[in-house]
Parts: structure tokens; sequence; C-alpha cells
């Protein structure tokens, strides 16, 4: 899971199409039933009142005692509506809005977006004051990954007080509801008026996580189990679709060699990295790397020693490159570091030191000896070199080429 997931409390981390999709879809289906429940009371209030009349001039009541009668009816068919139609809303809505997390999970482009939309539906379907997401790691240790309307503060702090009660839906996968006891009304995050609910997120039987709910007493949704346990196991089935699907186009963008970024991947990067570089006036360089002597290397040892090689200096690569930059195997001993935001000089001085960096070392060692190669980069920058992706490389290639012929061949399996 990742750690950069968006816990800023509003929709702004998820699908523009949130908003409109949730909103439409729910009250689509509710507004036929409201408009229902009109007619329904206009016709039966109507023929109650015109009752009146007939039992006064049919039965010959007094109009007194014909009103009394009917107000009696009116009653009746009041509750008798409210009941009926209480009934239809919350069937209306179990089947309805497991369908709404669904659809709107289901058009989120990413894990982590996924998740920061869960708490956000949610908050609009039932109406809350706050909800989070809390899910399992590894080890068995909930991590709180997206929450809205409320603080991460408070979020930990529901968490804490109710641990017993989130331990009680892991394990019977029940919705359990936190108590207004004495110490959360001592912390003062919990008032008489409010009400907090743990629902399990599953996902085929397995609870992977929990989503808590605050909202005010008069909530009835939460009152309501079966739906609640819909929706988390909406929640639950969506993530780990989007968990598996993420999973898949990782290992898609992943070199098998080195388990760095491949070619197509880094490609792809470069048309986004270029993109948002137009559109925010910033500057991009990208990095060719060249390793030295790889081809005397297996034709002496092995290509399981070249392959070795090959690993360390993409470990190397990521080890001493920034955090936001982005390293990639071209092919064959050919790899690439995008470096966003960043200038001409700022990337000579990066591939100086990541220079530096890998060629300190021995790359490989074989028995009595440490065999050190040279590596050769190429640079060049958006928009001063290029502006697209295609001549950016060719300059930078070039440029490769050309610190690789001044080496004259740089440190070509040298003893350590």
């Amino acid at each position: 899971m990742s750690a950069e997931v968006d816990l800023r409390g509003s929709l702004d981390g998820c699908s523009d199409d949130l908003r409109p999709l949730a909103g439409t879809t729910v009250t689509d289906h509710l507004r036929e039933l409201r408009i229902v429940k009109w007619w329904t009371r206009l016709i039966v209030y109507s023929g109650v009142t015109l009752l009146i009349p007939l039992d006064h001039f049919l039965s010959g009541l007094a109009w007194q005692q014909a009103f009394a009668v009917h107000v009696g009816g009116y009653v009746i068919a009041t509750v008798a509506i409210e009941m009926a139609f209480g009934q239809v809303f919350k069937l209306q809505k179990r089947a309805v809005y497991p369908g709404v997390v669904s659809l709107q999970l289901g058009a989120m482009p990413t894990f982590d977006a996924a998740c920061q939309g869960a708490v956000a539906v949610m908050d609009r379907l039932l109406r809350l004051r706050g909800s989070f997401l809390a899910l399992q790691n590894d080890g068995g240790t909930l991590s709180l990954v997206a929450l809205t309307s409320l603080s991460r503060v408070d979020a930990d702090r529901y968490l804490r007080v109710g641990a017993s009660c989130v331990q009680c839906v892991l394990s019977s996968k029940k919705v359990v509801a936190l108590c207004s006891d004495s110490d959360l009304l001592a912390e003062a995050i919990l008032t008489p008026r409010q009400q907090v609910v743990f629902v399990p997120v599953q996902s085929f039987q397995r609870v992977v996580g929990i989503v808590g709910l605050v909202a005010d007493s008069s909530t009835s949704e939460l009152r309501d189990s079966e739906l609640l346990a819909s929706l988390g196991c909406a929640i639950g089935v969506s993530l780990e679709s989007l968990r598996q699907h993420d999973d898949l186009r990782m290992l898609a963008a992943i070199d098998d060699l080195t388990k760095v970024y491949n070619r197509r991947y880094f490609f792809d990067q470069m048309d986004r990295e270029i993109s948002s570089a137009a559109r925010y006036s910033t500057p991009l360089s990208v990095l060719i790397s060249d390793l030295d002597g790889l081809k005397n290397l297996n034709d002496s040892f092995g290509h399981d020693l070249g392959d070795e090689a090959l690993r360390t200096l993409a470990q190397r690569l990521v080890r001493y490159s920034r955090a936001s930059d982005i390293v990639a195997r071209l092919g064959g001993d050919e790899f690439a570091v995008i470096l966003p935001h960043t200038d001409s000089k700022s990337a000579a001085d990066i591939a100086r030191r990541l220079q530096v960096s890998v060629e300190k070392e021995a790359l490989v060692t074989v028995p009595g000896r440490e065999l050190r190669l040279g590596v050769s980069f190429g640079m060049a920058t958006f928009p001063d070199d290029a502006d697209d992706v295609g001549s950016l490389i060719r300059q930078a290639d070039g440029r490769m080429y050309a610190a690789k012929a001044a080496r004259r061949g740089g440190s070509r399996g040298r003893e350590s």
C-alpha cells in the first residue's frame, strides 16, 4: 500500500465524476419513491376526507362525531404509510447503495484513489459527519489510509478508544456501534447526539479492514446493520480488485532482470512528465547511461556475472538518485533516469554524483578479484534541448556516446 494516500479529508483525491455520479444515481431512485409516497398520501388523505360527509349523511353521525372518527383514520393512515414506505426506502437503499459504491470505486484509476473515494461516497450516501478507512497490513495491524470531514488526530482517537469494538468487528465480521461511555465524552470526541459505527471491510469472506462512520444520532442508516455490512463488502471487493489490478500493472512495468521500470513504462512516463512540465513551465531532464565493458565481462566470465553487474548497477542508480527520480532499463546495458523539475545544471551535478557512486565500488566479484566497471552518462533537458520525447532521448543518447568515446572505453573490468 502506498504511503502517499491522500488524507486531506475531502473529495479532491477522487475522480472528478464522483459528485454527479453518486448523487444522480441515488437521487433518481429515491426521488421516484418519494413521488409515489406523495401520491399515496394525497389519495389516502383525500379518500379519508371525502368519507367525512358520507358518514355524516349516510350514517347519521354528527359533524363532530364524523370528524373525530376520521381523525383516527388520518392517524392510522399516516402511521401505515410511514411504516410501509420506511421499509420500502430501507430495502431500496440496501439494493442501490452497494451498487453505487462499486460503480464509484470501479471508476477510480488507482487503489489509493479508491481508498479516498470509498470514504467520500459513504459520506455522501449516509449523510455522515465524517468517516475513515483503516486497512490491515501484512502484520495484521490497522493503518489509517483515508478519511473525510475528520482530522487524522480524531480518526486515530476513535480507533484507540474503540479498540475493543474494532477487534470485535475483525473477529466477528459484524457491524459494531461504539457506546457513548464516559471515556468518549471525557475526551470530547463524541457527544450524546452523535454515534460512531465500525463496519467490516470484507473481500471474499476475509476482513481486510474497517470503515469508521461518525453521524448524528438521528441518522437512521447507521442503525441498519444489513445495509452497512453490504456497503463494507462492496468496498472490500472493489479495493481488492483494484489492488490486484495495480499489482498486475506494476508487474507489467517492471524489468524482470533488474526490477527497475522497463522501457515501455519509461516512455509512457516521459510523455506524462513532458505534458506536466509544459503545463506548469517547469524544467525536465533525462539521463541516459551505458555500462562500459559489459561485453568483455560477459565474454570473460559468462552472462550470469554480466546479469549480476546489471542488477547491481540498477540498485545503485535507485539508491543514489532522488526519491522523485525514475530509474528505468531501456534494454541491454542502457539505463535512463527521469529527473522531474530539474534544469541542465542540476542534472549535470546529479549525473556526476551517480557516476562517482556507481564506480567507487566493484560491481561484481569473482574469487580473489573485484571487478570495477565504468558508466557513461548523457543528458538532455526540456525545453532547452528539445520539446518532445524522441528528440530528448536522441540528444541524451548522443551525448552519452560522446562521453563514452571521450573516456576511451573507461575502465574495462579493471582489477581492484
